[in-house]
């Protein structure tokens, strides 16, 4: 299993809480962290025109970061729905070049309502816009000789060649965000590593996406590590748990507010501000508690076995909290949670006659 970082870029108090720069300070900060701490990989995400999400550019940032640590860095998700393919397929292969080959991609759809209608693009639309763009790229980086030419529901174009070529041959691992099971039985049997992230739901529904993504790998002759299955996870470890369960309200902050994003407007100031008001059927403090990786590190180490056992291959670990905190869960995580359960499969596999 890797362990791996998701910076979300996230700000959840209003605007005048905080400075301008320091948001992008303080990630970069973050990844420099986890990049000495072992974690083996940084997941950077996109979003468009809201407040909440403020990384507008995957591309840039998985730059700006992988030129500062010496681990691998990967997108999730680049929105290959709301660009040209063909500009998508540029923009990977320059930062592969840029980071030598230190760069996975992951693919989505995107998730929120508001940001299609102001890029005027039909959100019905979204799934199989981004299945036919991972199409296009998939023509273009298995065409080295020539251009291509393409034809479908929603890109065409004469016949065209994307310069530069990718570092890594034919390109960088590819990974679909999938968060229903169809998304990911399709990604699998098209021999795609696949992410998915339950937010704040019980492990039963991890269960069935692992169950799905692993049916669907063995169906596409996928090998278990080479085809990968990543989840994406709210993360706490604290020496106590009195201190995690006192964190615990920090999650339900930030699920208030994506959960508005599906009708952005109901509760946004002029400027595109949600507020993060209580909604129906919340999660409660103990579900936070009991169903993301969250507590003392005996705890979460005990829980990284139920996620071993499923299957998982990658962790995505977005850790809450504001900067000063998610850093010393970082420390605490490394030191209590992930050296252990390393130490405890190299047993194991030492174990094996």
């Amino acid at each position: 299993m890797r362990f791996g970082i998701f910076l979300a870029y996230e700000r959840t108090h209003a605007p005048e809480h905080y400075g301008g720069a320091n948001l992008y300070d303080e990630m970069l900060e973050q990844a420099v962290l986890a990049d000495e701490l072992g974690f083996e990989v940084i997941w950077i995400p996109e979003h468009h025109l809201i407040h909440f999400a403020q990384a507008p550019s995957a591309t840039v940032l998985c730059t700006q970061i992988g030129l500062n640590v010496r681990c691998t860095v990967a997108t999730m998700v680049i929105l290959a729905t709301y660009r040209h393919p063909l500009i998508t397929a540029g923009e990977i292969a320059a930062v592969d070049n840029i980071l030598h080959g230190r760069f996975e991609v992951g693919l989505g759809r995107g998730a929120y309502p508001y940001e299609f209608e102001r890029l005027q693009i039909p959100f019905d639309t979204a799934k199989e816009r981004v299945w036919e763009a991972v199409e296009v790229l998939e023509q273009i980086w298995h065409s080295p000789d020539a251009g291509v030419e393409f034809r479908g529901e929603f890109f065409e174009f004469a016949s065209s060649y994307v310069w530069p070529r990718p570092y890594q041959q034919p390109h960088p691992p590819l990974w679909i965000a999938g968060m229903t099971l169809p998304t990911i039985d399709r990604a699998a049997r098209a021999g795609y590593n696949v992410t998915t992230w339950p937010f704040v739901r019980e492990m039963a529904v991890l269960e069935d996406a692992a169950r799905t993504f692993h049916v669907g790998r063995e169906a596409a002759g996928g090998r278990r590590g080479e085809q990968r299955f990543g989840v994406l996870r709210g993360t706490y470890t604290a020496r106590t748990e009195e201190r995690a369960r006192a964190q615990a309200a920090e999650v339900l902050i930030g699920h208030r507010i994506n959960q508005r994003l599906r009708n952005f407007e109901e509760n946004s100031d002029p400027r595109g501000y949600v507020t993060p008001d209580p909604g129906p059927g919340e999660p409660s403090l103990d579900d936070v508690y009991t169903n993301l990786i969250w507590g003392t590190p005996e705890q979460c180490l005990d829980k990284l076995r139920a996620y071993d056992a499923l299957g998982v291959d990658d962790l995505l670990l977005s850790f809450h909290g504001e900067h000063d905190v998610a850093m010393e869960s970082m420390r605490v995580f490394a030191e209590g949670v992930m050296a252990p359960f390393r130490d405890g499969q190299a047993a194991v596999a030492g174990a094996r006659p």
